[in-house]
């Protein structure tokens, strides 16, 4: 961090955490102004009750609900446009996103249409909503994205295999209610996966040459935290284990969204879009050899990563702490269950494009962001190391 230049810092949504917090749903739809909400959610999500539930801590405050259910893992434009149609047709005036970062993402995504008309994909980039969605809270029942207060939504375009990024605070949700038990509900492998995401976000942000005192601390105790609870959330399905990786992954996204990720979630992206891995999945592959590539650049850094995630560093040189770090997230990583390679997790390495996946990944706002240069070679050498 240079001090010849101002630094911004906004976290726009008011957060409510700890076991319960959903119940609160009703009421602070109200306090909004909301008498009849869209939920936005996904069939797993309603499937196990958690749906109705909130749902129903609507109801109970006197505000209509409606729900679309149809949200798919990696939210497509057509998800977004019947969300939107089903906004509009159900006389909706506010939203309600309920689920992982796919069904947060569709609702802010179907806010915009509410507000703005037109395609989806009209509002890809940054800064390119004119009007600010219609009022949302959301309610995340998985520990990695952060969506929830995040100024991101990711929608996979139907005719062809791309993400489209739209970056906009006219998109934040208004409130968060960050509920640990409904994370609990969730299966062991989502949690993993999810909760390396975080990891991603937290050390992503952490490194890249957007960072500063304040995003550090959030990011820092973020990484701690996840390194301190993450197994167990897992293993042990421990109670205060998965109350604290809920935290931390609402703690860097507070981080990531001010100056967003790196190398990892760049190359990540275009694997998902192309081949269907999970975005915590595909995280997990690349984030221990994508901090590697930028380990030459951030050994201070990644000492202190070291440090957070129980390394013991004591009289190490910082080259030597970054290399401990990066093989504490690598272990990490293996314990819950993460493949190591995109091949481990059923991707033929004959498949792969890795020309069309390089172009891809140049799109990404994450590219240049990171501490060492990032191009098409050091994406393809990535892509290669991952493949097999």
């Amino acid at each position: 961090m240079t001090w010849d230049s101002v630094h911004l810092f906004e976290c726009p949504t008011r957060v409510h955490y700890g076991f319960g917090a959903s119940a609160r749903a009703g009421e602070e739809l109200r306090a909004l102004g909301v008498t009849r909400a869209l939920l936005v959610t996904d069939p797993g999500v309603e499937a196990a009750g958690i749906a109705d539930a909130v749902a129903e801590h609507a109801t109970a405050a006197g505000v209509d609900v409606a729900i679309f259910a149809q949200t798919e893992p990696n939210p497509t434009t057509t998800n977004v446009h019947d969300a939107a149609r089903l906004y509009e047709e159900a006389g909706c005036d506010g939203l309600l996103g309920v689920g992982g970062g796919s069904s947060m993402d569709a609702a802010k995504a179907a806010g915009v249409l509410a507000a703005n008309g037109g395609a989806i994909v009209d509002y890809a980039g940054r800064d390119r909503v004119p009007l600010e969605i219609p009022p949302l809270l959301c309610v995340p029942t998985t520990c990695g994205t952060g969506s929830e207060v995040t100024f991101v939504a990711v929608v996979s375009e139907v005719d062809r295999p791309f993400k489209a990024v739209l970056a906009s605070r006219r998109m934040a949700a208004k409130v968060a209610l960050v509920d640990p038990e409904l994370v609990l509900k969730a299966p062991s492998h989502v949690i993993a996966a999810t909760g390396v995401d975080a990891l991603a976000h937290a050390t992503e942000s952490f490194v890249n040459t957007g960072s500063d005192p304040l995003l550090d601390s959030l990011n820092i105790r973020a990484i701690r935290m996840i390194g301190a609870s993450l197994r167990a959330a897992v293993h042990e399905r421990d109670r205060e284990a998965i109350g604290q990786m809920s935290l931390a992954s609402t703690i860097t996204g507070i981080a990531f969204s001010m100056n967003a990720n790196a190398i990892v979630h760049a190359a990540s992206t275009p694997v998902t879009a192309r081949h269907g891995v999970p975005h915590g999945v595909a995280n997990a592959i690349f984030l221990a050899p994508g901090l590697d590539f930028l380990r030459p650049a951030c050994e201070e850094k990644l000492a202190e990563v070291a440090a957070a995630l129980g390394e013991d560093v004591a009289g190490v040189s910082a080259a030597e702490a970054a290399l401990r770090a990066i093989e504490a997230i690598r272990r990490l990583a293996r314990d819950v269950g993460m493949p190591a390679t995109l091949k481990e997790w059923g991707v033929d390495p004959a498949d792969l494009d890795i020309p069309a996946l390089v172009e891809d990944a140049m799109k990404s706002r994450n590219v240049t962001t990171n501490p060492r240069p990032v191009g098409p070679p050091e994406l393809e050498a990535l892509y290669r190391k991952v493949a097999v």
